[in-house]
């Protein structure tokens, strides 16, 4: 099985998901590739109130990372890959991860998706929407209990500039897979509304009977009747899958609805497994030219509080990196000692500043 994607970070917490997201990825999606399997030691900020009353928290959580590196390097022993490497990082786990996907240049964050899910996690409250606001590459989200190889890829087009760019992706998993590419567009409700309250005003039951190579481009989106407007969507997603070269793709498929909520459903009512590719499409990006976040809309924020399959999630501002070989030197490590204390200088040698692809694996 060729795979399109050569290195990829793994987040590791030791949850069911996250382990059984890691066995999906090495068995079914990229079993050729290298695999960093990175676990965070989160280093929670103690309220100002409690700074007289407890020690160092990197003191006390130190004492923990040699055994949870040994664990780390026991279940990577376990999976059905050759080429795979673990290390320990310290702080937020979204940030560290989003770090060392950019220093080791990989090509895709995956992290697993557990089954209790608070509701404030469709508001950004979790680690993959975190995530997904700073990472460059893309990142994939696993729920726990996908165990099969996908039958069914679904390519999400939202319609906004940049949005081909999931079709490239979801066409060289479909071919991996040998599995069947399905796009498909959501014309949203606002839209649908506006085009059916259009039928009633005067002269656009006459507009509408004509060609449409003969139509006054000047006539707005109140003029369009619902049955024009899905045929308009229907040819524009046909021909973007066409000049993607994705010609093995089924014919679209055009749904009128809450984005979020009718690719959950078309998930749902389909038999056997699928993935979703969708886009992240910006939302008031930061100023910060160092490190620009991005705001989930609410329909990627639903696709991952609510799929049942693993879904893919394409960052639309920017393109991929490329890969660089695990031996290359990073520029630093997610960590700020705030003395230099002996439990904190034996943490810091399980996080080095490069890869170690010789000795132990560790990093």
């Amino acid at each position: 099985m060729k795979t399109q994607f050569r290195k990829i970070v793994i987040g590791i917490d030791f949850s069911d998901a996250s382990l059984a997201g890691a066995r999906w990825v090495s068995t079914h999606l990229a079993p050729r590739a290298e695999l960093l399997l990175v676990h965070v030691v989160p280093l929670p900020r103690p309220p100002i109130y409690l700074h007289e009353h407890i020690g160092s928290t990197i003191d006390q959580r130190s004492t923990l990372v040699p055994r949870l590196y040994t664990a780390l390097r026991g279940f990577a022993d376990l999976l059905d890959s050759d080429r795979v490497r673990v290390g320990i990082r310290t702080g937020v786990p979204w940030s560290a991860l989003a770090r060392v996907a950019d220093d080791v240049k990989a090509d895709l964050i995956c992290v697993g998706r557990g089954p209790k899910r608070q509701g404030s996690s469709r508001f950004g409250a979790t680690t993959p929407q975190r995530l997904l606001a700073i990472s460059k590459v893309p990142v994939l989200v696993i729920p726990q209990g996908v165990v099969s190889k996908p039958s069914r890829v679904f390519a999400a087009l939202s319609g906004r500039p940049g949005g081909e760019q999931v079709i490239p992706i979801a066409r060289a998993l479909a071919v991996d897979w040998e599995s069947r590419l399905e796009a498909i567009h959501v014309i949203e409700a606002d839209v649908h509304k506006i085009s059916r309250k259009s039928t009633a005003a005067p002269g656009a039951a006459d507009w509408l009977g004509t060609a449409l190579e003969n139509r006054d481009r000047s006539i707005g989106i109140d003029a369009l009747d619902q049955s024009v407007l899905q045929m308009l969507a229907s040819e524009w997603v046909a021909s973007t899958v066409s000049a993607a070269g994705a010609t093995e793709s089924d014919d679209p498929m055009i749904r009128i609805g809450d984005a979020g909520q009718e690719l959950i459903t078309m998930v749902r009512e389909e038999p056997g497994s699928s993935v979703i590719v969708l886009g992240r499409v910006a939302e008031s990006p930061s100023a910060s030219p160092s490190r620009p976040e991005y705001r989930c809309g609410s329909t990627t924020r639903m696709v991952l509080w609510a799929a049942p399959c693993p879904v893919f999630v394409v960052p639309l501002e920017a393109g991929v990196a490329p890969s660089l070989p695990f031996s290359t030197q990073t520029r630093g490590i997610d960590i700020r000692l705030p003395i230099p204390t002996e439990a904190a200088s034996r943490l810091a040698l399980l996080s080095p500043t490069g890869w170690n692809h010789s000795g132990g694996d560790a990093a």
